[in-house]
């Protein structure tokens, strides 16, 4: 007799999950079942709609030491399956990838729907069904099956994958804990900082490839790309900020200072050189004009206004405007 594996989640992990329990089972029936009538919806989305695949670190111990909590765990999980592996197998099945400069990789199309694709295809040729609008209510023992039951119908399965991703309140996990399971209470990650009324949203669209993120008052601390949005900031600093701060930051309710370092490659004596230097040769010009830190010419404006000498020459201002004074 067919055994059944029934897969909760149509997601990347669901279908990585499906198509590879098929791949390796060639007997085995496996089915998706997704809640909602969209597919891969994180995918489509994630890394701006280019989808971050993986990442270009090659060592396992180095990896690890990249998650927030659960090291130990992703340890082992990498000795079965790490990085080199998932660009293997989407570079066996047509999908090249690329690695950025903060060890970020994107197919090389620029698209996630070359991975929607490549997910999709393989779904269709492992031969796994897909059950669309299927809100899973219940799970139960049935002898020596599991019953999943929906508000119109139910379905036996011999083995469950519950990849179903989180949900934002512990509550929505009431099928899983009424079979025993312990739940952690969840709390967001990976998400941007809104600061509603703050200046700083006046710069929507200016980036900084390496800035360094502080919560002020804690040791939390990331450098990276970041981007100001028209609500606050984002890019992959504040991103992984929130990921190691997740439950310090919802213990403050959210509510905290973001320091931000707009040059942290420059050494404090190498800046004021740069900035005497730049005085020097530049008296007459108005401090808001060009600047020579590499900064984006917006944000340049803008710290220079914060600072009260967006009006002022270089002259009589000097190095008091960039706090470097002694």
């Amino acid at each position: 007799m067919q055994k059944r594996l029934v897969v909760i989640g149509g997601g990347a992990s669901g279908f990585f999950c499906a198509v590879n329990a098929r791949r390796l089972n060639p007997g085995l029936e496996v089915i998706i079942v997704e809640k909602t009538s969209k597919i891969l919806s994180k995918v489509r989305i994630s890394g701006g709609g280019r989808c971050n695949l993986t990442h270009q670190h090659s060592e396992i111990y180095l990896m690890s030491k990249k998650y927030p909590r659960g090291t130990n765990l992703v340890k082992k999980t990498f000795h079965n399956f790490f990085t080199t592996d998932t660009i293997e197998w989407f570079g066996s099945r047509g999908v090249a990838v690329k690695a950025e400069s903060d060890g970020r990789m994107f197919p090389v199309t620029d698209s996630s729907e070359t991975i929607i694709d490549c997910l999709v295809r393989e779904m269709n040729m492992q031969g796994v069904k897909l059950w669309y609008n299927k809100d899973v209510r219940q799970i139960t023992k049935e002898g020596p099956q599991w019953k999943l039951s929906f508000p119109d119908e139910s379905l036996l399965a011999d083995y469950v994958c519950i990849a179903c991703g989180g949900f934002p309140k512990a509550s929505s996990f009431g099928w899983l804990t009424a079979l025993g399971h312990s739940i952690e209470p969840p709390v967001p990650s990976l998400f941007t900082f809104n600061m509603p009324g703050n200046a700083i949203t006046s710069l929507m669209g200016v980036s900084v490839e390496a800035a360094q993120v502080k919560i002020a008052g804690t040791k939390l601390q990331e450098t990276g790309p970041l981007l100001i949005t028209h609500w606050g900031m984002s890019g992959p600093a504040v991103l992984r900020l929130s990921a190691w701060g997740a439950r310090l930051l919802a213990e403050k309710e959210y509510r905290f200072t973001a320091l931000v370092n707009w040059l942290p490659d420059t050494p404090e004596p190498v800046l004021r050189e740069k900035v005497q230097g730049f005085r020097e040769t530049n008296a007459a010009a108005r401090v808001n004009g060009r600047n020579n830190l590499g900064l984006p010419q917006r944000l340049w404006e803008y710290l220079t206004q914060q600072a009260g000498a967006s009006n002022s020459r270089w002259r009589p201002v000097g190095l008091g405007l960039m706090g470097l004074q002694d």
